[in-house]
């Protein structure tokens, strides 16, 4: 009978705790960096949720093992998402190769599968696809995240390792989106110089008015900017009516600023704002095959050598280049063709930073490169460098692309003048190129400043300067813009946007760095045969040891004395 009782509360005390695990997930994260742990960032998103979220994963079926590891790191991420949020959140794994309708929806999409193989025998493998592609569900919201998306190598191998840590960024950028802020930030888009405006970058629009207030600035008539009040001290912060600007972006300027517009734009660096530039220094017109460069008269040498900036107006020609498309000759209409060119370098070394994680590659157009100077209490970080193969060629130069295409120049040209710096942030306390001098006024802007003058930063500012004007307009197809940006050049200004702006949630997920202790090749090569061994041979050889050792202690405990 007790043995009845023990074995009915045995069974009624597994069932209880299998109810309270399904209840209440948690878990000890016994790592030195707190790797299965999830971000500050990502839990305060979760407390932003304005209502449930549903994230499908299509990742279900019959994986090799790094997959199925991979899929259960997603499942254990969603898991501890769902318990600490306080809105429902649920999840599903689906198997879209079973479902005819999921893949249908990828082919709109245009979403491509991974081809895998799968070793089936010794003799023998078998062709899968994957469909690494999670979609977050809110409300009439769907947003689609590449799960891989950084992490594909040339060779098309998925480094899993490295996408594991990514997992979290890529469902936190999703939660962003559908998170609730309340009032966006502002930023405001330079104009009066001849920029680009964002009509000629749609897709960087598009994106940025999803999490700010997007605004024309001119500052010619001498108007004093206003940093957002998030980067203000709370004194500051309860005098002020509305909201300054959470940055500035200066897309592309083609004419030379004026003293006063120079000393509005300073001073609202000095009070704690954040200026993005991105800046061609010669201006090139290739309506015909050949044209002369021009260096820009822009007159910001003066502030940029104060901010520690020196660039180099040249052109950065590179062996990691991409296409130009050119004619080949006509029938029935021009017959387009694309050919390497060496002023479209492609970068893919960049610095780690929180700016240039899950940004593979960048095409930059006729770009030059500029040099860092020490300042005091200012820290420059380089986010972007050309290949190893590359070289820059200073002062005005005569670009023919026929010349260029059919007597290109030689690599031995370019060794050893690589890794050229193409984008620079700047974070600290800065000094102005203003002090000891009159606040300047002119034929536009002719009374005095209204705002105190600060000789020096009242509050740490940021400033980013990326050497390629064009960097967020759109591919070239047959001569007219396309409907898409061009490698990861729309990820690498949205980073550069968010990480000045302080999307502190976002940023600190993004920034997040675990160390990926990898086994060494050389050493599973050299040793495979004992590795083998061991791991086939030493739970066989555990689980005796245990079976003899527990029979003899048997025997010794039970062994009846001799009379």
């Amino acid at each position: 009978m007790r043995a009845l009782v023990g074995l009915l509360t045995g069974l009624a005390g597994l069932v209880l705790l299998n109810l309270v695990a399904q209840r209440f997930f948690f878990r000890y994260d016994l790592t030195a960096e707190k790797r299965y742990t999830l971000s500050q960032g990502t839990r305060t998103l979760l407390q932003r949720l304005p209502q449930a979220v549903y994230v499908t994963v299509y990742l279900e079926g019959d994986f090799p093992y790094p997959i199925a590891r991979y899929k259960r790191a997603i499942e254990t991420l969603l898991a501890e998402m769902r318990a600490l949020s306080p809105k429902p959140f649920n999840y599903t794994f689906v198997n879209p190769a079973k479902n005819p309708e999921v893949l249908q929806l990828f082919k709109r999409k245009g979403v491509q599968p991974i081809p895998i193989h799968v070793r089936v025998s010794q003799t023998e493998t078998r062709r899968q696809y994957l469909y690494p592609i999670a979609v977050v569900h809110c409300g009439l919201q769907d947003i689609w995240v590449d799960l891989v998306k950084g992490n594909l190598r040339p060779t098309g191998q998925i480094d899993l390792l490295e996408a594991e840590q990514e997992v979290e960024y890529k469902i936190a950028a999703a939660l962003r989106q559908i998170a609730v802020y309340g009032e966006k930030p502002i930023i405001g888009v330079l104009t009066g110089h001849g920029e680009y405006s964002l009509e000629q970058m749609p897709q960087l629009r598009a994106e940025l008015e999803r999490f700010y207030r997007v605004l024309p600035v001119r500052v010619r008539e001498g108007q004093a900017l206003a940093p957002a009040k998030a980067f203000l001290p709370d004194s500051l912060r309860k005098k002020l009516q509305g909201d300054g600007f959470a940055a500035i972006l200066v897309l592309g300027p083609d004419s030379t600023f004026t003293e006063r517009e120079k000393y509005e734009l300073e001073q609202y660096l000095l009070r704690g704002g954040r200026l993005l530039w991105l800046v061609d220094f010669q201006r090139i017109n290739l309506s015909e095959s050949s044209a002369l460069t021009q260096l820009r008269e822009l007159g910001l040498d003066d502030l940029f050598f104060r901010w520690g900036w020196r660039p180099g107006y040249d052109l950065v020609q590179d062996f990691s280049c991409g296409y130009i498309e050119v004619i080949r000759g006509y029938y029935n209409g021009p017959l387009w063709g694309a050919e390497r060119w060496l002023y479209y370098p492609i970068v893919y070394i960049f610095p780690p930073h929180p700016i240039t994680r899950t940004v593979d590659a960048v095409l930059f157009r006729y770009a030059g490169s500029v040099d860092t100077l020490a300042r005091p209490g200012v820290r420059h970080t380089l986010l972007a460098l050309s290949s190893p193969l590359s070289r820059s060629v200073k002062g005005t130069q005569l670009i023919d692309i026929n010349l260029t295409l059919k007597s290109p120049p030689s690599p031995e040209g370019f060794r050893g003048k690589g890794l050229r710096p193409m984008a620079v942030l700047s974070e600290g306390v800065f000094e102005s190129v203003f002090r000891d001098r009159e606040p300047p006024t002119d034929e536009f802007a002719p009374r005095p400043p209204t705002a105190r003058f600060l000789p020096r930063s009242g509050l740490p500012g940021k400033t980013l300067l990326i050497t390629d004007g064009e960097l967020g307009l759109p591919a070239e197809v047959q001569g007219r813009s396309a409907d898409y940006t061009p490698l990861d050049n729309l990820t690498f200004l949205l980073n550069c946007v968010d990480y000045l702006t302080g999307e502190i949630a976002l940023t600190q997920v993004r920034s997040r760095s675990v160390q990926l202790r990898r086994l060494n090749p050389e050493l599973l090569r050299k040793h495979t045969l004992l590795i083998q061994a061991f791991n086939l041979g030493g739970p066989l050889f555990l689980m005796i040891s245990v079976g003899v050792g527990l029979y003899f202690w048997r025997r010794n405990r039970y062994r009846k004395p001799l009379a």
